[in-house]
């Protein structure tokens, strides 16, 4: 769709189009960088309570296993676990499992596991008349602010089935995809949301850096429930990637 809401006659449909995004990005995952190194800055806060914290962290990590050595800064603990708060190298656009809390005392953990990338055979290449490609969860729609300009991007909206709906047996930490906004020149995702129950909000930001697809921004939120469903508690974590580095060697003895 051209700005405007204009259609272009040669746009594919955004099931399609979501497609071969999740085939780039599965395909540039392939490629990440054995090592990582980064700095990361990630803002705790529950604004009905005023409270929050700045959780300031050097990450080292091997892409291969998310196997990583977490220092926080300035001068604190010094230990060996995932990629935090998220690797770098996580493709969204795949199945995967995320454990992310954040406690009453803005203490934070987080978790990405079970990833698998998201892969489909491309229908263009078909030798059939005609050729229907759907999504088996969602209905995809093109956003009013998509556009199919070369130095554009596509924006592409997702609402899930009922029926999917209805099978979740835990609505309130289950999330759904929601928007995916591609990068037209390269064909990968810059932005793709998710929402759910409890007020869920997960989107992660992309950005290229040294020829490398990698996270550069992630959000969480979700309304915590206390037992029986009394009180609630609005909870958010943002973090900033940046100081990317690319090792050719274990940065530290613990990764090799």
């Amino acid at each position: 769709m051209r700005p405007g809401g204009e259609v272009s006659a040669k746009m594919l449909t955004p099931d399609l189009a979501f497609e071969r995004c999740a085939n780039a990005a599965a395909a540039a995952a392939k490629t990440f960088p054995a090592f990582i190194s980064y700095h990361v800055s990630t803002h705790v806060s529950a604004p009905s309570l005023h409270r929050r914290r700045d959780v300031l962290r050097h990450v080292d990590v091997r892409t291969a296993d998310d196997t990583a050595v977490i220092q926080d800064l300035p001068q604190g603990r010094n230990v060996l676990g995932r990629g935090f708060p998220i690797t770098p190298a996580f493709d969204a656009l795949s199945y995967f499992t995320l454990s992310w809390r954040v406690g009453f005392h803005m203490e934070m953990s987080s978790d990405v596991h079970d990833v698998t990338p998201m892969t489909f055979d491309d229908p263009t290449k078909s030798t059939a008349d005609v050729v229907v490609f759907r999504l088996l969860q969602y209905r995809a729609e093109y956003a009013n602010d998509s556009s199919d300009a070369p130095a554009g991007k596509t924006h592409i909206t997702f609402v899930p089935f009922d029926f999917v709906k209805r099978a979740v047996k835990k609505p309130d930490s289950t999330f759904f995809l929601s928007d995916v906004i591609i990068d037209n020149a390269t064909d990968l995702p810059s932005t793709v949301r998710f929402a759910g129950g409890s007020d869920i909000s997960f989107v992660v930001d992309y950005g290229t850096l040294a020829g490398h697809w990698l996270v550069q921004h992630a959000h969480y939120e979700e309304t915590l429930h206390g037992p029986l469903r009394v009180g609630l508690l609005h909870v958010v974590a943002d973090a900033s990637y940046d100081d990317f580095s690319f090792p050719a060697q274990p940065p530290d003895p613990r990764l090799r």
